[in-house]
């Protein structure tokens, strides 16, 4: 399964021995991905032999050879740590502290007065408080991208800027 992102067209690529929970879920976030463009994404799918499916594979440079699901392993063994930030300039000086890893990261440690950056382990959130002061709500990007470089994370990982109250499948389905 994959899903390639390209602004206002989204791919999904089925591979042959993809189980219907799996083709659900990756059609999930495109249509997720769909949402937050305001409907203005359009979502292909295609399956694996599909000889339609040139413009994913243009895209990606070109069609390669695709790893049997048995090649690339289990997904058991591809795990991501999720974790969680609080920030906030309530002392009086910004802080940018931990507050979950992996199963502690829950929606109810967000706090409306500040900012959070939430790591999914394949996306970083940005989430803002609908009481987060101004400071807070004009650094969170630049915490968000600092968390990147400081804990090694892929330059690629896409960082989303969240408002409370408008969180977005993606999100919520990520605690």
């Amino acid at each position: 399964m994959f899903i390639l992102d390209n602004g206002l067209q989204i791919y999904q690529w089925n591979g042959k021995s993809a189980a219907p929970t799996e083709k659900f879920k990756a059609s999930t976030v495109a249509r997720a991905l769909d949402d937050e463009r305001k409907g203005l994404a359009t979502v292909t799918v295609y399956e694996e032999g599909n000889k339609d499916a040139k413009p994913f594979w243009d895209l990606l440079g070109g069609e390669g050879p695709v790893k049997s699901a048995a090649e690339a392993g289990a997904d058991e063994e591809v795990k991501a740590t999720k974790v969680l930030f609080h920030l906030s300039d309530a002392s009086g000086k910004m802080e940018f502290k931990q507050v979950g890893t992996g199963a502690e990261c829950k929606k109810s440690k967000l706090d409306s007065n500040d900012v959070f950056i939430f790591d999914n382990g394949a996306e970083v959130f940005a989430w803002i408080g609908k009481g987060a002061s101004a400071n807070e709500k004009k650094m969170a990007l630049q915490y968000a991208h600092d968390y990147l470089i400081k804990y090694n994370r892929p330059a690629h990982t896409p960082i989303s800027r969240i408002l409370e109250g408008g969180e977005n499948e993606v999100f919520n389905a990520s605690f």
